[in-house]
């Protein structure tokens, strides 16, 4: 299951849950610690946010953080927004897939700065790196030149039935995650453009996908056995990584601005009261940021971003 499924089956899977024994998953066996400030601090100036957004019927919204705190709530546009991103100089993106369009916002969310209109695709993830940015839709990814409120380029493979997550390389080079009909496969577009290179990603089934500074792959699975997070030397012989830790429904992941530490967005269930958004520290696997604030089973995070405040 992902997070792409409906309310329905998301009370169908409810009730299943029901008649297993209880147990409370990430809840459980990782930290409990308080967000502190040093965890996503990465601009001395103007602090840190953290993000996420919403889309089930009840809350159609984005969710600004400061620690632990909500201090915003985004909704004036948005129909179904799901990945989101923040970039070095501040700005949030946040991927809307009914609007089909990309909406660009100052530090914190304080000002809708730019309308990107993803040209009748329907963004369901979006990635940015040196303002230039790739979205991810359901059979392509769509890249934006810096200055473009227009798609660029338009990439496609043939065998994506369903796209998942965007990501740049430290290169510049544009990655997307799909569903095909075996499973799920991760492409390398070089310098954003050209034909795909199929980089048969395993184990696991790669959802949410993000580079960390030194080009290494970081990825979500959501499969049963192989559900977790998974980190790649480059993009080969990839692994289980964060193994202490335990995760529920992991959909997306980035960094942090400075790559100290990995934001995960987990979905959860019903039984563990750990919906929410974690942080973890790269080098140490420690989970150093938790946030359960506005957040539950049935208002589950899509998307999530850490990102410096005014520069």
């Amino acid at each position: 299951m992902t997070q792409h499924q409906t309310s329905f089956l998301r009370v169908v899977s409810l009730w299943a849950s029901a008649l297993l024994a209880a147990g409370c998953g990430a809840q459980q066996l990782t930290p409990a610690n308080a967000l502190p400030a040093a965890a996503i601090t990465s601009d001395a100036k103007g602090g840190a946010y953290a993000y996420t957004c919403q889309s089930e019927s009840s809350h159609i919204d984005c969710l600004v953080y400061q620690g632990s705190t909500p201090v915003r709530t985004l909704t004036k546009g948005l129909k179904k927004p799901l990945g989101v991103a923040a970039g070095k100089d501040g700005l949030f993106y946040v991927a809307d897939q009914s609007a089909k369009d990309i909406f660009v916002y100052s530090a914190g969310g304080a000002k809708l700065v730019a309308t990107l209109s993803d040209a009748g695709n329907a963004p369901v993830d979006v990635a940015v790196y040196n303002d230039e940015v790739a979205a991810s839709n359901k059979n392509t990814l769509t890249f934006f030149a810096k200055g473009a409120s227009k798609p660029t380029l338009t990439l496609k493979d043939a065998t994506a039935l369903q796209g998942s997550g965007a990501a740049f390389d430290s290169a510049g080079n544009c990655y997307w995650s799909f569903t095909t009909k075996s499973g799920a496969s991760v492409d390398e577009f070089k310098g954003c453009k050209g034909k795909p290179v199929n980089l048969k990603i395993a184990p696991g089934t790669p959802y949410g996908i993000a580079f960390d500074g030194n080009g290494n792959l970081y990825y979500t699975s959501y499969n049963g056995s192989d559900r977790g997070i998974y980190a790649c030397s480059g993009v080969k012989s990839c692994a289980l990584t964060f193994t202490k830790l335990q995760f529920i429904d992991p959909q997306y992941l980035n960094f942090s601005s400075n790559f100290a530490d990995v934001w995960i967005d987990d979905t959860g269930d019903y039984q563990c009261y750990c919906t929410g958004l974690y942080g973890i520290d790269v080098k140490t696997g420690k989970e150093v940021a938790k946030i359960l604030d506005g957040l539950s089973f049935f208002s589950p995070p899509s998307g999530v971003a850490a990102g410096p405040g005014p520069l």
